[in-house]
């Protein structure tokens, strides 16, 4: 995650969007709803989905999937610790993660004395597997940035079905994905197709999140510190544990809590520097004040991780100069994981990899 420069609006609430129309043959109807993504993207930058088409019962099965991952002993999780994947992919435990800052090369500087996040996580990235445009035989293209890789799933007998479940979502997240962000581009009067030869074989990963009760009364421990998100946009499934903050113009923290049947979707870095912060890039943490265990399933949906992310010139005015000067989408994502990752330690290169 990163901290943003990105200006907020004053909001009191999360806006709600029905997608309805997202699959609409009429090209009426989908400007509609582009129109109130663009409202809910420039004014708050975060909104909840409903009916986004991805089935109940497989999120219900993917979050029962998530709090058993996170029941295993912490011998069992270690054994899938990120640190042995090059492609930050596996298990984080407590306080292993800090925010970054959005300046690519100019991370900020952590306190050694400050803790990470109050949260363990297993995260997991883009196979073709879990990609409905692809066939079993399609090769990942050249990993110029080494993010694209296998990921680490705990066995069938440690976890029956998980791999099979977790992918089964990720296929549905990516389509959803790809049919939002065409929205996005008719919100921006791009032509609808405009992302799509940048999204072929997109940044998309996901996570699995726990956030543990607080340790000690009245002593607060943040589940996750103040941030923004890296990629293009998110799409999280949320429990019934309220706990998601989102930061307006007043300073205010607004609560997003859990709405029955929707999705959170909030837009990221990559997209919000495309529209010159036009679409803003949010500030948001998460702090488990419930006394309950609380999970959650984020989706992060990027382009191509040689796609050059450039300020779109119809977003630049004298005014409002261009925000960023152009990079690959693919270096911004590599230097927020290497600098959020509190401890990593990829495995030496040997041949082969």
């Amino acid at each position: 995650m990163s901290v943003s420069n990105a200006s907020p609006e004053i909001f009191d609430h999360i806006p709600i969007i029905d997608l309805s129309a997202l699959g609409s043959p009429v090209l009426k109807e989908r400007q509609q709803l582009a129109k109130e993504i663009f409202t809910a993207c420039t004014q708050v930058g975060f909104f909840y989905i409903k009916n986004h088409g991805i089935a109940e019962d497989l999120i219900t099965s993917l979050h029962d999937m998530a709090r058993q991952f996170f029941t295993l002993s912490q011998k069992q999780k270690m054994d899938y610790y990120i640190g042995r994947s090059r492609k930050f992919r596996g298990f984080m435990p407590l306080y292993s993660e800090k925010p970054t800052d959005t300046d690519l090369g100019a991370a900020t500087e952590a306190d050694p004395a400050s803790p990470g996040a109050f949260s363990e996580s297993f995260d997991i990235g883009y196979e073709v597997a879990a990609d409905s445009l692809k066939s079993q035989h399609d090769a990942l293209p050249p990993d110029t940035y080494d993010l694209y890789g296998d990921n680490q799933w705990p066995e069938e007998d440690v976890l029956p079905g998980f791999r099979e479940i977790y992918l089964r979502y990720f296929a549905e997240a990516l389509t959803l994905s790809r049919a939002l962000i065409r929205i996005f581009a008719l919100a921006l009067d791009l032509p609808e197709d405009f992302f799509d030869p940048m999204v072929k074989n997109p940044g998309a990963t996901s996570r699995m999140l726990h956030y543990p009760p607080q340790p000690v009364a009245g002593e607060v421990k943040v589940g996750l510190g103040e941030h923004t998100d890296y990629e293009c946009f998110t799409i999280l499934s949320q429990d019934r544990v309220p706990a998601l903050q989102v930061l307006n113009a007043r300073q205010e923290w607004i609560l997003a809590p859990p709405i029955p049947g929707t999705l959170v979707v909030n837009i990221s870095d990559c997209l919000s520097i495309w529209t010159n912060k036009r679409f803003k890039s949010t500030i948001h943490r998460v702090t488990n004040l419930t006394g309950q265990e609380r999970y959650t399933i984020p989706f992060f949906f990027g382009v191509d991780y040689d796609t050059t992310v450039a300020v779109l010139p119809s977003c630049i005015t004298e005014d409002s100069p261009a925000c960023k000067k152009p990079f690959k989408a693919g270096e911004w994502v590599r230097h927020q994981l290497t600098t959020a990752y509190v401890g990593y330690e990829p495995e030496p290169q040997t041949q082969g990899n």
